[in-house]
């Protein structure tokens, strides 16, 4: 049984080796370039949770999942599983966040480690081969950091001027 869990942007969804299941709140408007097969609600979280920080978002997300059902839950991905065999596939749960930027954290890597502790089976994430588009910190986070950071302030690099420089600039 081979399990996976990803993006919905992930480039390697489309080589067609894989049964992509969305397991989110809704589904991309963007065009994916491949089928989703199916939206999965059951392992999704629900709306209150969705601005939650991971301490509290993990144990609401567990007691969500408890609520349906240990067994219920593990007969869900079986049946999908199945279902991606069946096409000669690999299961793969989708969401959106890319979990390879370390400040993001996605409800299917919770859902994953749920799932070992259940039945002692590891999902992993599937590899991207694309690189990771990092965040530019936003105007309020900048003056944030620039408020608690004790640091000197970096100096900047020179810039080399031209005569026109010179003229635009009253010099």
């Amino acid at each position: 049984m081979a399990i996976w869990v990803s993006r919905y942007s992930n480039r390697e969804l489309l080589n067609g080796k894989y049964y992509p299941v969305g397991i989110s709140i809704g589904s991309p408007k963007w065009p994916l370039g491949y089928e989703l097969k199916e939206q999965c609600y059951s392992l999704a979280p629900k709306g209150y949770m969705l601005n939650m920080s991971l301490e509290d978002f993990k144990p609401a997300y567990y007691g969500k999942l408890e609520d349906i059902g240990t067994d219920k839950i593990i007969n869900i991905v079986e049946r999908l599983d199945r279902k991606a065999q069946d096409e000669g596939k690999e299961l793969v749960l989708l969401c959106y966040e890319d979990v390879r930027i370390p400040e993001d954290w996605c409800h299917r890597t919770v859902f994953a480690e749920w799932w070992a502790e259940n039945t002692g089976e590891l999902i992993e994430e599937l590899p991207d081969p694309s690189e990771p588009k990092v965040k530019k910190p936003k105007p309020a986070e900048k003056k944030a950091e620039s408020k608690t950071d004790n640091k000197k302030p970096a100096q900047e690099e020179p810039q080399q001027m031209s005569i026109f420089d010179m003229v635009g600039a009253g010099i």
